[in-house]
C-alpha cells in the first residue's frame, strides 16, 4: 500500500494540474476572442496609416473611421557650388488630396554643417518669407497662427543634423510649398571634394530606455517609417570647380554630367528621381597640377573682414619622421541597426584593418550590442596567429540587440598610451543612439592621449554624432556607405594611422576683435585639410600657422587678402561659431553660464539670421483661411534606410527593439490569425476537458 500510495498522489496532482490547465486555456481562449472586438474598436481610432500605402503621405482619420490619403509629397534640391561653398534650395511640395483641414510635421536630415538662413512658404501665387525668431517665440507664433486658422510654416532644428517642418490649415485640395534654403563649406579630403546630401534618418536607439524609437527632442519628430520606398527627390547640381577636374561621379547614384564651361558642369540625376532611402553624395578630384595646397576666400561686411583659410601641408607626406608602435584598439557595433549590409561593410573594413598591423604593433577588439565583449584582456601583439584568430571571431558575429553604446567607449578609453607607443582606437558604427551628448562628454573626460577615429558603417549613418566624436577624440572620420568602398576608404584611413599627425596647431594673426574657429585647431593627418575660419577688425595682411610634427616643428605664412571676394564666408564663419557655443554650453558648469552662453547662441543667431537649437524660422500668412476649427495632423512617412532589414531577435526583450526599429506601424490587427487561434485554443480546452472525464 505504501508504494500505491505516491501512485494515487500523483494521479490526484495530474488531474489537479488538467483542471488548471483547462481553466487557462479557456480563459485564454475567452480573451482573445472577447479581446479582438476592444482591440478592433481601439485601432479604428489610431491615425497610423494603412499597411498598403505606397507614397509619402499623411492619412486622415474622418469620423467614420475611414482612412484618407491626405498629403504627397515631393523634394527638389538645387545645389551651387562655388569653390569651397556650397548655396542648396530645398523644395518641398505638399499637396492635400482630402476634403479635409490637414496639419504636416516632416522630419528631414541636412549635412550636420548646414547653416539654415532661409525659409519661404508658396501658398498659391503668394509668397511668405518666414522670419528668424527664439525658438520658443517661434513656435508661440505658429501655435497662435494655426489656432487662429490661418496657414503657417515652422521650421526648427531638432539636433545639428536633423530638422522638421511644420505646416498648418492645409486647405482641402490646396498645395503648399516650403522653400529651404541653406549653405555648406565643402570638405576637401585625400585630394577629393565631396558634397553629401543626407536623405534619411535612422531609428535611433534610446539608451535610458534600452529600446529602438526616433528622435523625440522638444517636439515630436517621430516618423513612420516604411519598407515601401518614398518620398520621391530630384536633384541638380551647377558647379563651378574653377579648375580642371580628374575625376567627377556620384558615389551611390547614376548621373548625367554636361560640361557647360572650361570649369563648369550642370549635374542631375540619371532616373530624373530618387528615393529618399540612402545618402546622395557627388566626389570630384583636381587634375594632379591644379591640388590646392592653400586656399583662401574673404568677405567684408560692417566693418568686419572675414576668412576662410584652407591649407593642406605638402610636408606631412615628406618629413620622413620615425614612426612609432601602436596599440590599435578596434570597436565594433554589432547592434541591431547594423543588420544587413552594414555589418557585412565593417566586418570586411575591420579584417582589412587587422591585415595591415605591423609585428610591432599590438591590437584588441571590443565588440558591442546591449553586452560588450572584447577579444582579449589587454592588447595582443600583432601576431600571424592573433589575427588570423581575430578574423574567425569577427566572421561569426552577427547583428542584433540594443545599441548600449557607453560601457564599450568607456571600456577602450580606460587605459592611456604606454611610452613611446601610440594608442588609436577605431570605432566602426551607424550612430544611431540618441545619448550623443553624454558620449561626448565621456570622450572629453577619458581621451587623455588616445586618439579616437570614427568609421561611419551603412547607407544612414548619424554623421552629425560621428564627425563630433572624432573631433573631440583627436581623430578622423571616415565613411563607408557602400562595401564596394571598403578597401579604398579602409586603407586611406589606415595610411592616416600610421604616419605622425601634425598636433599642437595655433595661429599667429594681429587685428582688432579678432574671433577663430574652430577651438582648439584639431590635429591634422595626412591628406586632411587644416580649415580655419577668422573674423577681426583691421586684419593684418598675414597669419602665420604652426604645430609639431614628430620632433620637428612646423610653419606656414599665408597671405589673407590676395584673393576675391566671396560672399557666404560671413555665414560660415557664424555657423562656426555657433557651433562652439554650443560645445561651451555643454560643458559649462553652473545654469548661469549655460544661461549666458545660450544668450550668445541667439542673438549670434538672429543677427546671422540663422536656424540653430534656440532660434526657428516662421512664415505665417496674416489672412485667416481655416474657419471651422477643426485640424487633422499626423506626420509623413520616411523610408527604411538602404540595406537595413528586419532580423530575427535572438532574445525575447530584444524583438520589441528590432520591430520598433524596422517595422512599419499597424492600426488594422491581424484579427483572422487570432480567431483562428482562439478556435484552436478552445478545441485544445475540449480535449482536455474529455481527456479529464476519462480519467
Amino acid at each position: 500500500m505504501e508504494t500505491l500510495e505516491p501512485e494515487i498522489y500523483i494521479a490526484k496532482n495530474s488531474s489537479s494540474r488538467s483542471s488548471v490547465l483547462l481553466r487557462l486555456l479557456g480563459a485564454l481562449a475567452l480573451y482573445i476572442c472577447f479581446g479582438l472586438l476592444a482591440e478592433y474598436a481601439f485601432a479604428s481610432n489610431k491615425k497610423t496609416p494603412p499597411v498598403e500605402s505606397t507614397q509619402g503621405s499623411i492619412w486622415l482619420l474622418p469620423e467614420n473611421g475611414s482612412h484618407i490619403n491626405a498629403l504627397l509629397l515631393d523634394t527638389d534640391v538645387k545645389f551651387d557650388v562655388s569653390g569651397m561653398i556650397v548655396r542648396a534650395k530645398v523644395k518641398q511640395r505638399f499637396k492635400n488630396t482630402s476634403n479635409l483641414w490637414a496639419e504636416g510635421i516632416y522630419v528631414f536630415p541636412l549635412p550636420e554643417n548646414a547653416a539654415v538662413d532661409h525659409f519661404k512658404l508658396h501658398i498659391g501665387e503668394r509668397q511668405i518669407e518666414g522670419q528668424i525668431q527664439e525658438r520658443s517665440q517661434a513656435k508661440k507664433t505658429y501655435e497662435t497662427a494655426k489656432n487662429e486658422g490661418r496657414q503657417a510654416g515652422l521650421v526648427e532644428q531638432q539636433r545639428a543634423n536633423v530638422f522638421t517642418t511644420s505646416l498648418s490649415n492645409i486647405a482641402p485640395d490646396d498645395q503648399i510649398t516650403v522653400e529651404i534654403e541653406y549653405q555648406q563649406t565643402l570638405e576637401y579630403k585625400d585630394g577629393r571634394y565631396r558634397l553629401r546630401f543626407p536623405m534619411v534618418i535612422g531609428p535611433r536607439f534610446h539608451a535610458t530606455n534600452n529600446s529602438m524609437a526616433q528622435d523625440n527632442i522638444d517636439t515630436d519628430v517621430s516618423t513612420v517609417t516604411s519598407e515601401t520606398r518614398v518620398n520621391p527627390v530630384y536633384i541638380h547640381i551647377s558647379l563651378d570647380a574653377g579648375v580642371p577636374l580628374a575625376e567627377l561621379d556620384s558615389t551611390y547614384h547614376a548621373i548625367d554630367i554636361k560640361q557647360t564651361g572650361s570649369h563648369r558642369y550642370s549635374i542631375a540625376l540619371a532616373p530624373g528621381k530618387i528615393f529618399a532611402d540612402r545618402d546622395f553624395e557627388l566626389v570630384w578630384s583636381p587634375e594632379p597640377s591644379h591640388q590646392p595646397q592653400t586656399a583662401v576666400f574673404t568677405e567684408q561686411h560692417e566693418g568686419y573682414e572675414y576668412a576662410l583659410v584652407s591649407v593642406l601641408p605638402p610636408e606631412l607626406d615628406s618629413l620622413g619622421q620615425q614612426l612609432l608602435p601602436r596599440d590599435v584598439v578596434f570597436i565594433l557595433d554589432v547592434s541591431g541597426s547594423m543588420s544587413g549590409t552594414s555589418i557585412e561593410q565593417a566586418k570586411a573594413s575591420l579584417i582589412q584593418a587587422l591585415a595591415r598591423l605591423k609585428p610591432q604593433d599590438r591590437f584588441n577588439i571590443i565588440w558591442f550590442n546591449d553586452r560588450t565583449e572584447r577579444l582579449y584582456p589587454r592588447t595582443k601583439p600583432a601576431t600571424t596567429e592573433s589575427i588570423q584568430y581575430a578574423g574567425m571571431i569577427i566572421n561569426k558575429l552577427d547583428a542584433n540587440g540594443g545599441t548600449m553604446m557607453h560601457p564599450a567607449l568607456a571600456l577602450a578609453l580606460n587605459e592611456q598610451p604606454e611610452f613611446s607607443r601610440v594608442r588609436q582606437i577605431i570605432f566602426l558604427t551607424d550612430g544611431n543612439v540618441d545619448n550623443e551628448q553624454e558620449l561626448f562628454g565621456l570622450i572629453s573626460k577619458q581621451l587623455g592621449d588616445n586618439r579616437l577615429f570614427t568609421v561611419g558603417i551603412g547607407s544612414a549613418p548619424n554623421s552629425h554624432f560621428m564627425r563630433k566624436a572624432a573631433r573631440a577624440g583627436r581623430g578622423t572620420f571616415t565613411y563607408i556607405g557602400d562595401i564596394a568602398e571598403v578597401q579604398q576608404k579602409t586603407n586611406a584611413l589606415l595610411e592616416k594611422l600610421e604616419a605622425p599627425a601634425l598636433v599642437n596647431i595655433d595661429m599667429r594673426i594681429d587685428g582688432l576683435d579678432v574671433e577663430v574657429f574652430p577651438i582648439p585647431i584639431p590635429d591634422l593627418y595626412l591628406g586632411e585639410p587644416l580649415t580655419v575660419l577668422i573674423r577681426g577688425r583691421q586684419l593684418n595682411n598675414y597669419i602665420t600657422l604652426y604645430g609639431d610634427f614628430g620632433e620637428s616643428g612646423w610653419q606656414k605664412k599665408i597671405e589673407l587678402f590676395d584673393s576675391v571676394n566671396h560672399p557666404g564666408i560671413r555665414t560660415a564663419w557664424a555657423r562656426s561659431k555657433i557651433a562652439s557655443l554650443l560645445e561651451q554650453q555643454h560643458d559649462a558648469y553652473t545654469q548661469e553660464e549655460r544661461d549666458a552662453l545660450k544668450n550668445h547662441i541667439v542673438q549670434t543667431s538672429i543677427n546671422h539670421h540663422l536656424v540653430s537649437r534656440f532660434t526657428s524660422l516662421v512664415a505665417v500668412d496674416v489672412t485667416p483661411v481655416n474657419s471651422s476649427g477643426q485640424l487633422y495632423s499626423e506626420k509623413l512617412k520616411t523610408n527604411l534606410p538602404r540595406g537595413w532589414k528586419l532580423g530575427q531577435a535572438k532574445h525575447p526583450e530584444r524583438q520589441q527593439m528590432l520591430l520598433a526599429q524596422l517595422s512599419l506601424p499597424q492600426t488594422a490587427t491581424t484579427a483572422a490569425l487570432h480567431m483562428i487561434i482562439a478556435s484552436m485554443l478552445f478545441a485544445l480546452a475540449m480535449v482536455f476537458y474529455q481527456l479529464r472525464k476519462l480519467l
